[in-house]
């Protein structure tokens, strides 16, 4: 009997944990991944107003030409250093040309770049995503 109730603790501990896990990796893959975002590529010009390197993702902020601002997310900090973007290669007041996914919730204006163009210098985030160059 001592045996079985051991058993069954443990198995509700590893219940409980591959539950955690599962619910976390929904919600990193969630955040990470594309299925938030339409299928169509969208390219969005406008002046960068804020530029964020750093964890999870480096971030552009862009105001658009109606006035709106735009959250333009680049890769994880270190697919987009590989792209060759750093914390120089931007700076707010500079016009920026990004093209890439931009939210199924229209009334969300952030957009998911596979690539932008600052200073006449392009930077391939995700150059296996990009459509129709």
């Amino acid at each position: 009997m001592g045996l079985h109730r051991t058993g069954t603790r443990l198995g509700a501990a590893r219940l409980a944990l591959a539950l955690a896990l599962a619910l976390g990796s929904a919600g990193a893959a969630a955040h990470h991944g594309w299925s938030w975002a339409e299928g169509e590529q969208t390219e969005l010009r406008g002046t960068i107003r804020e530029v964020y390197v750093g964890p999870p993702h480096p971030t552009l902020r862009v105001e658009a030409a109606d006035g709106r601002i735009w959250t333009v997310e680049l890769g994880n900090p270190r697919l987009t250093a590989n792209s060759g973007f750093t914390t120089e290669s931007a700076r707010a007041g500079e016009a920026v040309t990004a093209l890439g996914n931009r939210s199924r919730n229209p009334e969300e204006r952030r957009l998911k770049a596979v690539r932008i163009t600052v200073r006449d210098r392009t930077y391939d985030i995700y150059p296996d995503r990009i459509r129709g160059s």
